[in-house]
């Protein structure tokens, strides 16, 4: 990292404003100073073990205060953290252990069972680590976690990461349909954070179509209203704006964020992405580097309920609020979602999925103080790649998903490799500081993926007469359901290992609820029988849920091209409805 240890940053919240809320979990405010001590605790007792700076370890928490313990604790002592999937089943866990040479592994108990299930075939974990939170009796075997915790001095560990040195490696589906390590390092967060922070409030500040009033209300004061008309001067916006890019990443690093934080008491963010995904993740790391991170709300359920988000809101009164598109949809659906008091929502945020215009309608019309935020990208960008800022039902565009990160240049490549034209649709391509520096240990994949000096994304889309990039659909038939991304080939090859399924092709249906349906179209082996149930049934323990079929379509061929592939484009046109 250019500037400053990681481990510092970290102090650095904690000596300029030790009394600040980093997470509000339930009932629990937990400053930085108290997060640190225990961060520095765990940091030491993993020292003890021997776990050491560049060594893998697995964390699989629901979104909790302890998922902040760990990883902050592993990147203290130079370690890698590598947030795992909480719903996943023991196949998939053996996967990701295997393909990331992970030995330690950190867990909550609540996912024993799974965990032992895939225990045999873990074979490079040297060391477990459990949080005991029920009557889960831990085994012998395992360290428990408030224990470790506990025995060790909370003095910081002080060892050195920089630039260069890997801050995670992340999980996510690769072009084959099976997950690829991405491996980011904190130069490749530390630019995220130049981007992202600097050209949010930029673009705030300087887009006309941006409301203030809408967020402030009407101004009481003279002075208000006199500033208020000032600042509606397109020149005066455009200069502030020009200001605050180019000097708000001078800042980072430095005690001013921090201490600005300790005196105006900070700001809150109530986001709904699991911490796992990077969508979230990266409020994790960028936070400090900004040293003006929000007070982090957490669920106290690991399952989403609509409910719970609105009861939340009205507890906390965060000033941002982020749900992915289904999330958004179930909690305008909610009955007595009128009841609840929701006017503290000043930016209404959306990512993980395309917010399609009807359901952003909706959200301004429902939060009638917020504007949305709708943030666009992929893991192997750290991962925001274009933003798009609505406060008005005027303007609202389906598919569209703004303009590009200062700093991320976006070229949209045809099926000939050539730059498109204007308005034609093909593979967006990005060069930035924030792409990934590989697959981890699959040379092969990052060289397809980076081929021509230019990271190919497989989102195919264009740039409309507004300069808004506009989103297709996915290169290759990846579903995106209720902002979870499932891999055909991943789910086929489960339901083809069933004796009595002969072919199977997976297609996402559109689905009012979770955007994007399940379905698998499948050919029997002849002279078997099988319904619905008994397939989706069978699935329930070899995949996570969001990527079982919702429905199963038996037909008596599926259609294979001359080489014996399936003719995806077929099976969608006659069954994708």
């Amino acid at each position: 990292m250019s500037k400053k240890s990681y481990g510092k940053l970290l102090s650095n919240m904690v000596r300029y404003n030790p009394n600040g809320i980093v997470v509000t979990y339930g009932d629990r405010n937990i400053t930085w100073k108290e997060l640190d001590e225990r961060v520095n605790r765990l940091g030491n007792a993993l020292r003890e073990l021997g776990i050491a700076k560049g060594d893998h370890a697995i964390i699989m928490f629901h979104d909790c205060p302890e998922f902040f313990e760990a990883n902050y604790a592993l990147q203290k002592i130079g370690a890698i953290p590598i947030p795992m999937n909480f719903k996943f089943v023991a196949r998939e866990i053996e996967y990701q252990v295997e393909k990331s040479d992970s030995i330690l592994f950190i867990f909550e108990d609540q996912y024993m069972e799974v965990v032992e299930e895939a225990l045999p075939r873990l074979g490079s974990i040297k060391n477990f680590i459990c949080i005991k939170r029920g009557e889960t009796k831990i085994s012998d075997n395992f360290l428990e976690y408030e224990e470790m915790i506990s025995k060790h001095p909370s003095t910081d560990p002080s060892v050195e990461v920089f630039g260069d040195d890997i801050c995670t490696i992340s999980f996510t589906g690769g072009t084959t349909g099976m997950p690829k390590g991405v491996v980011l390092t904190y130069d490749n967060f530390w630019k995220m954070a130049e981007f992202m922070f600097s050209d949010l409030l930029a673009r705030l500040i300087a887009d006309p179509r941006v409301d203030f009033k809408r967020m402030s209300g009407e101004p009481k004061s003279l002075i208000g209203k006199l500033l208020l008309k000032v600042m509606s001067l397109t020149i005066v916006r455009s200069m502030i704006g020009k200001m605050i890019s180019s000097t708000m990443p001078k800042t980072f690093g430095t005690p001013i964020a921090p201490l600005l934080q300790r005196l105006t008491g900070g700001h809150s963010a109530f986001t709904n992405m699991p911490l796992f995904h990077m969508a979230n993740y990266v409020m994790l790391i960028v936070g400090p580097i900004t040293g003006s991170p929000p007070r982090c709300i957490l669920r106290s359920m690991a399952s989403f309920d609509p409910k719970e988000a609105l009861e939340i809101i009205e507890r906390e009164r965060p000033h941002m609020v982020g749900f992915v598109p289904t999330q958004w949809k179930m909690v305008l659906d909610y009955p007595e979602f009128g009841k609840y008091d929701t006017t503290s929502v000043k930016m209404a945020m959306t990512g993980a999925g395309i917010n399609p215009a009807k359901l952003k309608r909706r959200i301004l019309e429902s939060f009638p103080h917020s504007i949305i935020i709708d943030g666009f990208g992929q893991t192997e960008m750290t991962p925001v790649t274009s933003m798009r800022i609505d406060s008005s039902v005027d303007g609202l565009k389906d598919r569209a998903v703004g303009t590009p990160l200062t700093g991320v240049n976006v070229q949209i490549i045809n099926e000939n490799g050539e730059k498109a034209a204007p308005g034609e649709v093909g593979e967006i391509c990005y060069q930035s500081d924030t792409v990934m520096r590989e697959y981890y240990k699959d040379s092969e994949g990052t060289a397809k993926v980076m081929e021509g000096g230019w990271f190919h994304s497989g989102d195919l889309g264009y740039f409309d007469e507004d300069g808004d990039l506009m989103i297709v659909d996915r290169k290759k038939e990846t579903i995106s359901t209720g902002g979870e991304k499932v891999y055909p080939h991943e789910v086929e090859e489960i339901l083809q290992s069933h004796p009595k399924v002969l072919h199977s092709c997976v297609i996402g249906v559109p689905d009012e609820t979770w955007g994007k349906a399940v379905r698998a179209v499948v050919e029997l082996v002849e002279g078997e029988k099988m319904n619905e149930s008994e397939l989706i049934d069978w699935c329930r323990d070899k995949m996570t849920g969001f990527k079982k079929p919702k429905t199963v379509v038996f037909v008596d061929n599926i259609p294979l091209n001359p080489v014996g592939k399936i003719r995806r484009a077929d099976v969608k046109e006659k069954y994708g409805m």
